[in-house]
C-alpha cells in the first residue's frame, strides 16, 4: 500500500474512531487520588493490548468478523433466555445502585480500588481489547494486513490508537506537567462536581437496557418476533 495512503487511512479510521471514554476512566480516578503512574499504567496497558490485539487479528481481519457476525446470530430460545436473564441482572443491578446511592463511603472504597495499581491494570486491557467492538478497527485491520513486517504492523496500530484516544493522550500530556497543573486540577474539579449525576445516569442507563431486554423478550413471546423486527 502507498505510504501516504496508508497514513490518510490510519488518520481517517483514526477519527472515524475517536473515543472520549479513556479519558473519562482515568479523571475520575485521578479524582479519588489516583498517583501518576497509575494513569499511566492505565494508558500503557491499553496501548500495548491494543496493538497486541491487532498484531493477533493480522490477516485474518475477514474471518474474525465473520465469527462475531455468527456469534451474535444466537438462535431462539438460546436468545430469549439470554435476553430475560441479563434484563433481570441489569435490573437487579440498577436496584442494588439506586438503593446504595447515599452509601459515600461504600462507593469511594470501591472506586479507590478501581484506581489502584491492579484495578487500572485489568481495566487498561479491557480497553485495548474492546477495539474489537470498533469498526474502525477493523478498518486500520486491512491496512495493518498490507504492512511487510511485524513492526509496520505495530506503528499502524500505534497510530490509530493514538488518534482515536485523543482525549485520553491530552490527560496523560497534562499530567505530564505534574498531577498539581491547572488542567488536572479543573478536569479532577469538573469530575467530582459531577460524580453524583453520572452516577444517577448510570443508574438510569442500566435500567433502561433492562427494560428493553424484558420488554422485547416478552414481545417476542406474544408477537413470535422481535422488536426492532
Amino acid at each position: 500500500m502507498n505510504p501516504l495512503a496508508a497514513i490518510g487511512g490510519i488518520v481517517g479510521f483514526g477519527i472515524a474512531g475517536l473515543d472520549p471514554f479513556g479519558a473519562l476512566v482515568v479523571v475520575p480516578a485521578l479524582a479519588t487520588g489516583a498517583r501518576r503512574r497509575v494513569v499511566l499504567l492505565f494508558f500503557g496497558t491499553a496501548w500495548l493490548t491494543t496493538v497486541l490485539t491487532g498484531l493477533a487479528l493480522g490477516e485474518s481481519v475477514q474471518h474474525v468478523v465473520a465469527w462475531l457476525r455468527n456469534l451474535l446470530s444466537v438462535p431462539d430460545p438460546v436468545r430469549l433466555v439470554a435476553q430475560l436473564v441479563t434484563g433481570t441482572g441489569l435490573g437487579l443491578w440498577a436496584a442494588r445502585r439506586w438503593t446504595h446511592r447515599n452509601d459515600v463511603k461504600s462507593e469511594r472504597t470501591k472506586a479507590s480500588m478501581l484506581a489502584g495499581p491492579t484495578g487500572m491494570s485489568l481495566m487498561g486491557i479491557f480497553w485495548g481489547v474492546s477495539a474489537l467492538t470498533d469498526p474502525s478497527f477493523y478498518g486500520v485491520a486491512t491496512i495493518g494486513a498490507s504492512m511487510p513486517s511485524l513492526l509496520a504492523v505495530a506503528a499502524v496500530f500505534t497510530g490509530w490508537f493514538l488518534i482515536s484516544q485523543a482525549p485520553l493522550c491530552l490527560v496523560v500530556l497534562a499530567l505530564a506537567a505534574g498531577r498539581d497543573s491547572r488542567p488536572v486540577q479543573r478536569a479532577v474539579a469538573l469530575a467530582r462536581r459531577t460524580a453524583r449525576p453520572a452516577a444517577y445516569v448510570m443508574t438510569g442507563l442500566l435500567t433502561a437496557a433492562a427494560l428493553f431486554l424484558i420488554l422485547n423478550g416478552v414481545t417476542y413471546l406474544a408477537t413470535g418476533t422481535y422488536w426492532p423486527g
